[in-house]
């Protein structure tokens, strides 16, 4: 009886040591490196799938293991814009900036931000110039970058040197539709409708099927009081991307806004 007790007891003791034995060899395994790493791929998938807040403990976590991480303020940074914390993400941009000088998308984002600021702040527009300039250095044909310097141009009141940079932009990779908006919106704030509206079907040309191209011409042509035909837009947005999140949005937004 005491034999067959003591071996129970044995085998007992056996199984906790070695599974204390196993919960260390994988805590070993998991180094900081790993783990902040690992942190930063999970908010990034989460990013992906538009879930903010969820990323953005992701991301803090990777922080807490190292705060001078710069892809994880980086994320985080993407993770406010998508909540709309607006200032907290400006505050992870510059971080992420100081931190790393080959982030070329984070200087762009900053520098819309700068330029977005402008009547607020007299430095704003320079801070903007100062970055597109660093974009351009590192990648003359960074399309961004362009654009980011037509923003500051036009900020200046430069409206032919900002043109240029535009147009520059479109040439680059004349089936990117992101430029092609951002020309027409130049022509859109310099008030020249019939141009502008060329260039919104310049953009649906390249890709007739963008929901991208069809909703942003839509949302411009409900600025300029043409709601029945941005109907058409904002449907044919959803019908070539089923399932484009920001289509659906913008067109259930359409129809209380018009009382549809």
């Amino acid at each position: 009886m005491k034999n067959h007790e003591c071996r129970r007891n044995f085998y007992t003791l056996f199984l906790l040591v070695t599974t204390i034995v196993f919960a260390l060899s994988i805590g070993a395994c998991t180094t900081p490196e790993k783990s902040k790493a690992q942190h930063v791929a999970r908010g990034q998938a989460l990013l992906k799938d538009k879930k903010f807040q969820d990323a953005a403990l992701e991301f803090r976590s990777a922080l807490q293991i190292d705060e001078r991480m710069a892809d994880a303020h980086w994320g985080l940074a993407q993770a406010y814009e998508g909540m709309q914390h607006f200032q907290q993400a400006f505050d992870e941009m510059k971080q992420t900036v100081d931190l790393d000088a080959n982030n070329l998308d984070a200087r762009v984002k900053l520098g819309n931000y700068f330029v977005a600021n402008a009547r607020q702040s007299s430095s704003a527009v320079s801070e903007a110039e100062r970055l597109a300039q660093q974009i351009l250095q590192k990648d003359p044909n960074h399309i961004e970058g362009h654009i980011l310097m037509g923003s500051v141009f036009f900020a200046q009141g430069k409206k032919t040197e900002a043109l240029q940079e535009l147009n520059h932009a479109v040439e680059l990779n004349p089936q990117r539709i992101e430029s092609y908006l951002s020309l027409a919106r130049f022509y859109a704030s310099t008030n020249d409708k019939d141009t502008a509206d060329a260039t919104y079907k310049r953009a649906i040309a390249a890709n007739n099927n963008s929901a991208l191209a069809h909703y942003e011409f839509g949302k411009y042509l409900v600025q300029t009081n043409r709601a029945e035909t941005a109907e058409g837009e904002f449907q044919t947005a959803v019908s070539v991307e089923p399932n484009n999140r920001d289509a659906r949005f913008v067109l259930a937004s359409f129809y209380p806004v018009n009382k549809r």
